[in-house]
């Protein structure tokens, strides 16, 4: 029995396109070259700097918040222009503000320089990633895919940091980090622009720009995607407390020092490694609502337990964190690429990344304000009760998503292969010849 379930695993990976392996492989080579440099950000403009705390979450959130609006831009241009040119524009935001970094320590250019990755980097990725891997997926493989895509990105995350540190004993000044953070990244480029090839339906026709941004009306318009996205961004919330209010919090209530945050934050990238492929293979084809539920009750658990339990059953709550997060992440984008008419889809995930990007931003602004005036153990089983209404929440939809998986199943294209409906789409056949 254990060979032929790792048998049929190998047949499905191995019936994932061509297309979707090379962004995968790129992905990892972009997340190592990110996280070489994300994770030491703060300790650079803090540290290297002297940039107050309270200046950098200002910085960081008010940029964040503010280039949420090119997010909406970037849905447009992915369906106008295509996905690939779209993800070199992400890359290139990426391998500005690294090489940037390690050119100038000018606090006001360095605040530009993180607007502009705002912008047009690391938030463009997801849109337009997110839009190849549907254009290259029949609708059944598309949650296993998503989530293959995360594997990837999660050892990225694993790695860079281990990449760094020889650089950083070398170079404390993270000079030598940025320049290679910048390299990387370009590994990524040659990646996508030698190889890759565009993935946009050859039947879809986005008109002009201004078509392109009329189309966000039919978004606005679509019930079901607007109450999706509404409720995700309980659990988004929630995620945007990880990383900036968290170890706050556990440092305050149960003196973790930083040392054993690190360990916490190694205990999670290993969870998120290990449980991705296995938790989404197993329960992926089950009802993507539910899933979203379970995905909410394991964040809120794990994040309004972590109040109250102390060291080290803290490594508990991130590990039910974690399977939260393993959750949520590739369902959504499966969800919202089902819900997406196919000439909409780059619109449809720019406007997933703004949900996405925008609860997250949500997280340290209100989070920040909730643990300074409520106290930790209140402000974070609170967020725990705000996962607790996105898990009664989702469940009102399952009906009407149900109904538009099966309408998004008739045409023949979403039928096919993806070796059969990809080489369709790259020999220009429209969809209508494939009905």
């Amino acid at each position: 029995m254990p060979g032929a379930a790792i048998r049929r695993v190998a047949a499905d990976l191995k019936g994932l396109p061509r297309p979707f392996w090379l962004l995968a492989a790129g992905t990892f080579v972009y997340l190592i070259g990110v996280e070489m440099t994300y994770p030491y950000e703060t300790l650079y403009l803090n540290g290297r700097l002297d940039v107050s705390m309270t200046t950098l979450g200002l910085i960081l959130g008010i940029t964040l918040l503010a280039t949420l609006p090119l997010q909406v831009v970037g849905g447009a241009l992915c369906d106008k222009v295509g996905r690939r040119p779209m993800l070199v524009v992400a890359i290139l935001g990426s391998m500005i503000l690294y090489g940037g970094l390690a050119l100038t320590t000018d606090l006001t250019v360095i605040v530009a320089l993180i607007a502009f990755e705002a912008a047009f980097g690391w938030a463009q990725y997801i849109t337009a990633s997110n839009a190849i891997i549907a254009d290259v997926t029949t609708m059944e493989q598309r949650t296993e895919a998503f989530s293959v895509s995360r594997v990837a990105l999660n050892a990225g995350i694993a790695l860079g940091p281990l990449v760094a540190l020889p650089l950083l004993a070398r170079d404390p000044s993270f000079r030598l980090n940025f320049i290679a953070s910048a390299v990387l990244c370009g590994g990524f480029l040659v990646i996508v622009l030698v190889w890759l090839k565009e993935t946009r339906p050859a039947g879809v026709r986005a008109g002009s720009i201004l078509a392109s941004f009329r189309g966000y009306g039919d978004v606005l318009g679509d019930r079901v995607m607007l109450a999706f996205c509404l409720i995700t961004l309980l659990p988004n919330y929630a995620f945007g407390q990880i990383w900036a209010t968290m170890p706050v919090m556990l440092s305050d209530l149960h003196g973790v020092t930083a040392e054993r945050w690190s360990v916490a934050m190694i205990v999670y990238g290993l969870c998120m490694v290990a449980l991705q492929y296995p938790v989404i293979r197993i329960l992926g084809r089950r009802d993507l609502m539910l899933l979203m539920s379970l995905s909410c009750l394991a964040q809120g658990a794990g994040i309004g337990a972590a109040a109250f339990v102390p060291w080290p059953a803290t490594l508990a709550c991130i590990a039910a964190i974690a399977l939260g997060i393993v959750l949520l992440i590739p369902i959504g984008s499966t969800v919202v690429s089902r819900l997406a008419p196919v000439d909409l889809r780059g619109r449809y995930m720019g406007v997933w990344t703004l949900v996405y990007m925008g609860g997250y931003a949500m997280g340290p602004l209100l989070g920040g304000w909730a643990l300074d005036t409520l106290g930790g153990r209140v402000s974070f089983a609170l967020t725990g009760v705000v996962c607790a209404l996105g898990a009664l929440l989702f469940p009102l939809l399952c009906r009407s998503v149900r109904a538009r998986t099966r309408a998004a199943e008739g045409p023949a294209e979403e039928r096919r292969s993806p070796e059969e409906a990809l080489g369709a789409r790259l020999a220009g056949e429209r969809p209508e010849q494939a009905l």
